[in-house]
């Protein structure tokens, strides 16, 4: 080729429509991810909680198709052991029963109170709608949320930092891929892997559920949950994805963008335990779960960590919670999403401006 025709030319293929420049980003992405053996193994482990949960909602289910005297029994030797719920008088009877065990042996669990009035109730509508909720409630929060911390971790460190260190940007801002484009791409990446974990189980959940109900009519009563479930993904994903692109994007080697993202997540519940320890050793108070606490100071220091700004939004979005308890922590994954997206629009902006 004579050195005068080196240079930029007119391209005569057919160019992909603005919208859809995004989507071999992603696709490179994802394709890349799953060459890890560690991101198939925490995929596999990740639907392993579902068989558990399943387990739930098929007693539940159960226990609602039988009588009130069917359910007492069922749940007090469950909790209590056969023979000690035998002598205590708890095979049979009402529903209250049921409230006072739940009460008394699970104080621990988040919503207790909300759990153990809606089996006093003998609505069966209202009971079936708040256990599937607290169900897949604690499913996103405890199991999902863990594994997405070490998934995340292992896919997006490398996202952008291989970029810069590579400078492929170059590459990209050569072809028509605009700034926002490259961000879309890259933030759709971790976004379809916690979707895989998240609203893909929950989902499958929900239609066993309905599947183990008495008839399909079940469908109609509980029809909000499936919006509550994508709802909880969307306050998952977004600022989730945000923030570990953004690390990324602000340093070269993925291995320090791999520390910062553990680092920020251990830092800011570390910070929360830390007070909530002091805050019980000052009163003399019994020891607190650090997982799950219902304690006024809990509630109150609880911003400090992201995890648990997460784990309080997704308890309002399943009615758990009102807004006015749960509005700091709304503010704060928002504050943090807002930020990460801005330092990554100027992070990915300064290749443009050198």
């Amino acid at each position: 080729m004579p050195i005068h025709d080196v240079g930029y030319r007119g391209w005569d293929g057919k160019k992909t429509s603005p919208l859809t420049r995004w989507k071999i980003i992603t696709y490179t992405g994802i394709r890349l991810a799953l060459r890890s053996r560690w991101v198939a193994r925490i995929l596999f482990l990740a639907w392993l909680p579902v068989m558990y949960w399943g387990v739930g909602f098929f007693f539940i289910e159960n226990s609602l198709k039988n009588d009130s005297t069917g359910l007492v029994s069922t749940v007090s030797e469950a909790a209590l052991g056969k023979e000690i719920a035998s002598n205590a008088g708890l095979t049979g009877g009402s529903r209250k029963n049921v409230a006072r065990i739940v009460r008394r042996q699970y104080k621990m669990i988040p919503n207790v109170e909300v759990i153990a009035t809606a089996l006093e109730s003998d609505d069966e509508i209202k009971t079936r709608n708040t256990v599937w909720g607290w169900l897949l409630m604690t499913f996103f929060r405890y199991p999902q949320g863990m594994l997405i911390l070490f998934m995340v971790g292992s896919i997006a460190p490398a996202l952008v930092a291989q970029d810069i260190r590579s400078r492929a940007f170059l590459l990209y801002f050569s072809r028509p891929i605009g700034r926002l484009e490259y961000m879309i791409g890259k933030l759709l990446v971790p976004t379809a892997f916690i979707t895989m974990v998240t609203l893909v189980p929950a989902i499958a959940l929900y239609f066993f559920a309905i599947m183990m109900s008495p008839d399909i009519s079940v469908f109609w009563i509980t029809w909000d949950i499936p919006l509550r479930i994508l709802a909880s993904t969307v306050v998952l994903v977004i600022p989730v994805a945000s923030i570990s692109i953004m690390l990324s994007s602000l340093t070269q080697e993925s291995r320090f963008a791999n520390f910062a993202w553990f680092a920020v997540w251990a830092m800011g519940h570390g910070a929360w335990v830390a007070i909530l320890f002091s805050v019980a050793v000052g009163k003399r108070s019994p020891p607190f779960n650090p997982i799950v606490t219902n304690d006024p100071v809990s509630l109150r220091w609880s911003s400090l960590s992201l995890y648990n700004n997460l784990g309080d939004v997704q308890a309002w979005i399943f009615g758990f919670e009102s807004f006015g308890q749960i509005y700091v922590s709304a503010l704060v994954l928002a504050g943090v999403t807002i930020f990460s997206l801005l330092v990554l629009y100027h992070r990915i902006s300064a290749p443009i401006r050198v």
